[in-house]
C-alpha cells in the first residue's frame, strides 16, 4: 500500500519566501555560513564551536572588507582552521564578490588539492545551489581539481609553497600550513619556503594596494613562516596567537560585535574535546606541545635540553643560597670547539668558539665567542683563547662547506687543530649530547654575559633561529665521547711544551 504525502501550499509558499532571506542572511554572516556548511563538508561529524571561532570569523569579515589586509593566526590543530579559512571563506566571498580571485597554498600539492576539491564540492552541493544558484555559475572551461573559475572570471587556484606561480593572479592569498614540521627543521627547506612567501607570493597579488594575505598555521620553528614574516615586517601583520591552554589571563575584544571574552590562566580552548587526559597525553611530547598547541616554537623550559638541566659554576644559587661548583684547580683536558662561518656579513651565520675544560665526566664551558667573523679574525680569536686558557689539548674545527683549505690554514698556524667530519645531522648529534646535560655534567659560568645566549640556543634547539653554539657544543661532546681522556705524558718546564697521550696518538700544546 502506498501513501501519497502532500505538502501544504502555504508551507511551500512560506519556504519560497524564507529561502532568499536565509540566503541573504548567511551571505553577510560568515560564522552562520560556516555552521550551516559544516554538515555538507563533514556529514555525520558533530560540530564543536568555540568563542575563538566567532573571533576568527569576525576578523575574516574585516579581511573581506579590506579593513585588514595582512593577518597571521596561530591556532592549535583540529580547531576548524582549514574549514573556516581555506574552504568556507573563499566560497562565502563569492556569494557577494564572484569576480574575486583566490590563491590557496599549503606545504604540499596533495594537501592543497584536497582543499580545492572540498571548495568545489561545497559550491556544487545541493545546499549551496538551493540558496545561491543565481549568484554565479562554475565555468566549464576551467574546472580542474587544482583550479576552477566562474562566469564572472573569479577563480580559485590551489598550489604549494615553493612551486611556480607564474601567470597566477589573486586578490586574496591564503597560506594554510605553508610549512611541514619536517621542512621547518631543515635549514635549506625552511629558507626556500620563506623566500617563496616573501618574494614570489606578493608578486601574484592583482592589486598590491588592496590585495590581502592570510597565514593560518601552528608554530613549528622560531623562523617558520610566522616567525620569518614577523621578523621582516612586524608592523604590517595582525598577529593572533591562540594557545590551547592559557599561560596567563587573557582578554579578547571582538572587532565587530564588541563581545569580550575573559580567559583565565590554565583554561583550555575547547574543554569538551581537549579533556584533562587528552591534554596530558599531548604534553608528553614537549616539543610538539609547545610549538603546535601553545604556539611557542620552544617550550618555556626548553626542548631537548631544559634550563634546569644546566649546572653552574662561579656564583651563588639564587634559590638555595648555596655556592656553585668550584672550578677544578687542574683539568684532565681543555679544548676549543669551533663552528665556523668565515663571513663577517650581518646576514651571515655566526662563528661560535667554545673553550671547554674536562674533569672526569664534568664539562665546564670556560669561554664563549659568538660573533660574525671572517677567517683571519677567527684565527686571531682562537689564538687569543689558547693564550688565555693554556694548555689547550685540541682545537676542533668542523670541516664543512668552506673546504679543507681553511682547515689546512688553521693547522699551519695553530697547533692541535683537528678537522671534524660530523656524523649524522644536527638533531642526531644533539640526541647524543643531551643526556650529558640531563645528567648535570655540563657547567656554565653563572656570571658570564654569554651564558644566557648559550642557554637560549640550547633550549630553543632545534626550533631556534641560530644554532652555532649548539653545533660547537655537540661537536665537542661527540668528540669527547669517541676518545679516552688524555693524560699528561711530559711537561718541559723550559719550553713550556706539554705532551698529552690520547688513545694511540699524542697531542702537543704550549703552556
Amino acid at each position: 500500500m502506498s501513501t501519497n504525502l502532500s505538502i501544504p501550499e502555504d508551507l511551500i509558499e512560506f519556504a519560497s519566501v524564507l529561502r532568499p532571506l536565509v540566503a541573504e542572511g548567511l551571505a553577510n554572516d560568515f560564522a552562520g555560513f560556516v555552521k550551516a556548511a559544516w554538515p555538507v563538508l563533514h556529514p555525520g561529524r558533530r560540530l564543536i564551536w568555540s568563542w575563538h571561532n566567532d573571533l576568527l570569523c569576525e576578523i575574516l569579515m574585516l579581511v573581506k572588507q579590506r579593513k585588514i589586509r595582512k593577518m597571521i593566526a596561530n591556532t592549535p590543530p583540529r580547531c576548524l582552521k582549514t574549514t573556516m579559512f581555506t574552504i568556507c571563506f573563499p566560497c562565502w566571498v563569492w556569494l557577494t564578490e564572484p569576480s574575486h580571485a583566490f590563491l590557496c597554498a599549503s606545504h604540499s600539492n596533495s594537501l592543497s588539492t584536497d582543499h580545492s576539491i572540498a571548495r568545489r564540492r561545497l559550491i556544487s552541493s545541493a545546499w549551496y545551489q538551493s540558496l545561491w544558484h543565481d549568484r554565479f555559475k562554475l565555468s566549464p572551461e576551467r574546472n580542474l581539481t587544482t583550479q576552477f573559475a566562474n562566469d564572472y572570471m573569479g577563480q580559485m587556484v590551489a598550489t604549494s609553497t615553493g612551486s611556480g606561480a607564474e601567470g597566477l593572479g589573486a586578490d586574496t592569498a591564503i597560506l594554510d600550513d605553508p610549512m611541514s614540521s619536517q621542512q621547518a627543521l631543515s635549514d635549506s627547506e625552511r629558507c626556500t619556503n620563506n623566500r617563496w612567501v616573501v618574494n614570489t607570493l606578493p608578486q601574484r597579488l592583482n592589486d598590491p594596494a588592496t590585495g590581502a594575505m592570510i597565514v593560518i598555521m601552528q608554530r613549528l620553528h622560531e623562523m617558520d613562516t610566522t616567525g620569518f614574516l614577523l621578523s621582516e615586517d612586524p608592523e604590517s601583520w595582525l598577529h593572533l596567537v591562540l594557545r590551547l591552554v592559557a599561560e596567563e589571563d587573557e582578554r579578547w575584544v571582538f572587532p565587530i560585535s564588541g563581545r569580550v571574552v575573559e580567559r583565565k590562566k590554565g583554561e583550555v580552548l575547547q574543554p569538551t574535546r581537549f579533556t584533562p587526559d587528552v591534554v596530558a597525553e599531548k604534553q608528553r611530547d614537549r616539543m610538539v606541545w609547545a610549538a603546535q598547541y601553545q604556539q611557542r616554537p620552544a617550550p618555556l623550559e626548553g626542548n631537548m635540553i631544559k634550563r634546569s638541566d644546566a649546572s653552574y659554576f662561579g656564583g651563588i644559587d639564587p634559590k638555595t643560597g648555596q655556592p656553585d661548583e668550584r672550578l677544578p684547580e687542574n683539568f684532565d683536558l681543555k679544548l676549543i670547539s669551533v663552528d665556523c662561518a668565515f663571513k663577517d656579513l650581518a646576514t651571515s651565520d655566526y662563528t661560535a668558539i667554545l673553550v671547554i675544560g674536562v674533569k672526569g665526566r664534568k664539562r665546564f664551558v670556560l669561554d664563549v665567542i659568538n660573533e660574525h667573523l671572517d677567517a683571519t679574525t677567527t684565527e686571531s680569536k682562537i689564538r687569543g683563547l689558547r693564550d688565555k686558557h693554556r694548555p689547550i689539548g685540541a682545537v676542533l674545527v668542523e670541516d664543512k662547506a668552506n673546504g679543507p683549505a681553511v682547515i689546512e690554514r688553521l693547522k699551519a698556524n695553530i697547533p692541535g687543530v683537528v678537522a671534524i667530519n660530523p656524523k649524522g645531522g644536527k638533531v642526531a648529534r644533539m640526541f647524543a649530547a643531551a643526556p650529558e646535560w640531563q645528567a648535570g655534567d655540563w657547567y656554565v659560568d653563572r656570571r658570564a654575559a654569554s651564558t644566557e645566549c648559550l642557554l637560549e640556543q640550547l633550549t630553543m634547539f632545534p626550533a631556534g633561529r641560530h644554532d652555532d653554539m649548539v653545533d660547537a657544543m655537540t661537536q665537542a661532546a661527540c668528540w669527547l665521547a669517541s676518545y679516552q681522556l688524555p693524560t699528561v705524558e711530559s711537561h718541559n718546564a723550559f719550553t713550556g711544551e706539554v705532551s698529552w697521550s690520547l688513545n694511540s696518538g699524542v697531542w702537543r700544546t704550549y703552556d
